[in-house]
Parts: C-alpha cells; structure tokens; sequence
C-alpha cells in the first residue's frame, strides 16, 4: 500500500494526547497503529491507566473514530503536526439475557438513576432542613412583628445558622449540610435587616427596609463565604446580587432617584458588567492568563509548567465563580425588571431589550451551566415584559407580539434540527451578532428616556 502523493516522507511527526501526559514523536509510514499502539502506551507512560471496563488503547483524531489497528500510518493519512489522541478502548456489551420476567423487572429497576438511594436522600433532607429554618425564621420574626425584638431575634437566629453552618463544614467536614445551613440563614438575615427600621414590619418592599435588608445580606454572605469556606460560588451569588441591589435601594433613599429610573440604570449596568464577568472569575479563581511570547527565546524563557490535575482544579473553580457571578447578576436584572415592568411602556419595552440583550449574550459562552443561566433570566425579563403587555390590553400589540413568539419558536426549532444534524451557518451567527449589537445600541435611548435625561437636558 502506497502513500498519497502529498505524503512524501518517511516518518510523520505527531503529538500523542494520552488521558495524563502528551508526547512528540514519529511514527513510521508503513507501520501499523496495531504495532505502534503498545509502543505508544508505553513512552507515553500510561501502562496501567486503563480501566478494567476498558481494556486495550486506540488512536483516533479529536472527534474522529478510533483509527483501524490494521491501517498504517501512511493509509490513514496522518500528516506532520496532527494531534492523536490515546484512549482506552470501548469495550462492547452484549444484550442482557433473562430467564425469568420478574428477575429483568427487579434487575433493571434496581439499576435505574430514579431509585430512592442514600445519596438523594441525603440531599433531600438538607433541602428539607434548609426550608424549615427559613420557616422557622419566618415565623419568629411574625411573633416578634412590631417589636424591637424582631431583629433582635431574627438576627440572633442567622447568626446561629452562621455559626453552625461553619461548624458543620469546618469541625464534621459535612461541607453540603453547613452549606444549607448557611444558606438558609441568607433569608433570615434579610428579615432581621428589613425588621430594623420602625415599625418593625414583617416584610416591606420600601426602600428603606429593603435597604437595609439587602445591606444585612450583603455582610451576612461575606461572613458566610470566610465561615463555611465551600459552596463559594452560591455566596457570591447572594452578596453580589444584593450589595448591587443594596447600592440601588440606597441611591433612591438617600438622592431621591426614582425607583424606575433607578432600575432602568441597574439593569443597563448589570448587563454590561456580565461582559466582564469572565475575567473576573479568571482573577479570583487565580487561574494565570496567557502571555504571547514576542520570540522563542522568550518563550522558553518563561515557560512555566503547572500540574495538570492543580490546573483543572483550578479551571473547574473559575467556572463555578464565573456561574454565581452571573447568577448575581442575574438576579439584579430579573429584580429591576420586575419594577420596570409595573411602569409604562418605556419601562417594560427596556425590560424586554435587556431580556433580548441575556439571551444573546449567552451564544458567547461555550459553558453548558453559564449558557443555561444567561438564557434563563433572559427569559425571565422577557416574561416580565410580556406581563405588563397582557395587563395593557393593548390588542394590537398583543398580536404583534404573538407573532414574533410563533416565529422565534419557528426559529428554534429550526436551530435545533439543524445543530442535531451538524450544520451550521456563518451567515446566520453574523446575523445574531448584528441583531445583538443593534440591540445593545438601542439600551441607551431607553435607559435615557426611563431616567429622565431627555427632560433634564431639555430644561
């Protein structure tokens, strides 16, 4: 078997990726993977790594199917500078054979992912603990309404859930149980801040109280995040969203901003800020950011090889972090649509432009978790936008927007055939990137008209 014309040559330079190293070698033209395989398993140092379930290694292509052990390197075509990859090998599983009905419905009811097991039961009784501590927060502070005794109690209980939570991940090493614990403290706190003022109400969505609750929430997440030291990111989550929502709720009670204008304003910033989210999360997940060397010399100079397992670990951690960042954010952005959407038309058509800007921005993410999360409070705005619609009454409208609904769903579910079946179009990712940038562009005139700029600037 001869090689190609343009596979002149007698040995190809390849990288070999195995699951914990890489290699640089040359593999000869008329050798078959079959003769290469175990020469290759054994410079690259992985005898051993496989699997029971897996016996055996394969070369395949990033993507590609395993390469046939017959084939030699010149009929497989592998050219100079190709990365393979070293993979244990699959292992075929014959069909399950049963004598008796009874024994295949036990077997395969026994194997099922829905079986009652320790592990969910565990989870559902740290979810059910962490909703009775807020119940039972909510409940203390009902008896204590009115009273001074209100915060007093209610912050005495989250510093209690604090101090436990702490303990449990800290002193037990039960990091999931201190995690709830804490968690379910973050609502007692915003009671006890929202108590602090006269009259001690239950709950009130006035800017002073909610001030003050999403201040005591603020300090509480901070504490948490030091105390439990696990479940970073749902800590950031928390005290990111509310020191923002802390910030806004205090602008309008201390400048007299109003509260749509003070909406419209976070909103806008929140969803600008998600565009720096990620390199946040680089910085805090303390992963180092790549430098391009301006020769080899340099290069080499300041090569500094990491652990593959500390990077990972690494890089697992700043997915997690730039996950609560967004969720943060997030959360700031269904907040201030919710108040857009009990305002006018201008309010509830910037609602929708944020929710629009969310759903966009999420193409850019590559992450399944952030992905999830940019389109789903960009669904959420947009439902709010969609509420204060049907509450206008407004036929006319009412039809426009259903019909650009049948058509979105048009539009997805033509998305969705097409990425089953691989096909993508450069055309339409253009497309998306222009419709996002004009919507980005039109965040500004709403954003000026909700806050009042135009009347300002027109005396």
């Amino acid at each position: 078997m001869s090689a190609p014309a343009g596979l002149a040559g007698s040995t190809r330079r390849v990288t070999i990726v195995t699951p914990r190293a890489r290699v640089d070698v040359a593999l000869p033209q008329q050798s078959t993977f079959a003769e290469l395989v175990p020469q290759l398993v054994r410079l690259a140092g992985a005898t051993g790594q496989a699997p029971a379930e897996h016996p055996g290694w394969v070369l395949s292509r990033l993507g590609g199917a395993p390469l046939a052990l017959g084939l030699t390197v010149a009929a497989a075509q592998v050219r100079d500078g190709e990365v393979l990859h070293l993979t244990p090998r699959e292992r075929p599983r014959g069909p399950l054979l049963f004598d008796d009905v009874v024994d295949s419905i036990a077997s395969v009811g026994e194997s099922a992912s829905t079986t009652w097991g320790p592990k969910i039961a565990r989870r559902t009784g740290i979810a059910a603990a962490a909703v009775l501590l807020l119940v039972g927060g909510v409940l203390v502070q009902a008896a204590t309404e009115g009273s001074v005794l209100a915060p007093i109690c209610t912050g005495l209980l989250a510093l209690v859930l604090l101090l436990a939570g702490g303990a449990l991940s800290r002193a037990y090493g039960d990091s999931g149980a201190g995690a709830a614990g804490a968690l379910a403290g973050v609502g007692v706190a915003l009671l006890a801040g929202m108590s602090v003022l006269p009259p001690n109400s239950l709950f009130s969505l006035k800017a002073g109280p909610l001030a003050a609750g999403l201040a005591a929430v603020t300090v509480y997440g901070v504490l948490a995040a030091v105390t439990v030291a696990d479940r970073l990111p749902f800590f950031v989550a928390v005290t990111g969203a509310s020191a923002i929502g802390a910030i806004a709720t205090g602008i309008v009670l201390v400048a007299g901003v109003r509260p749509m204008a003070a909406a419209a304003v976070t909103a806008v910033l929140a969803t600008a800020l998600a565009a720096a989210a990620p390199m946040l999360a680089l910085r805090l997940g303390r992963l180092p950011l790549p430098r391009v060397p301006d020769d080899m010399e340099s290069f080499r100079a300041n090569e500094q090889p990491s652990l593959g397992a500390e990077m990972a670990g690494r890089t697992t951690h700043a997915q997690a972090l730039l996950t609560g960042l967004l969720v943060a954010l997030g959360l700031v952005v269904a907040g201030s649509a919710a108040v857009l959407a009990t305002g006018g038309a201008w309010e509830a058509g910037l609602a929708a432009l944020v929710g629009s800007t969310w759903l966009q921005r999420s193409r850019s993410y590559a992450g399944r978790t952030q992905r999830l999360v940019l389109a789903g409070f960009g669904l959420l705005t947009l439902l709010g936008a969609g509420g204060w619609l049907i509450a206008s009454g407004q036929r006319v409208a009412l039809l426009t927007a259903g019909l650009a609904v049948v058509l979105a769903a048009v539009v997805c579910l033509a998305y969705a055939t097409r990425v089953a079946r691989g096909v993508r179009s450069p055309y339409w990712s253009r497309v998306l990137d222009v419709a996002e940038f004009l919507v980005l562009l039109a965040l500004v005139p709403f954003v000026a008209m909700v806050a009042g700029v135009y009347e300002v600037v027109g005396g």
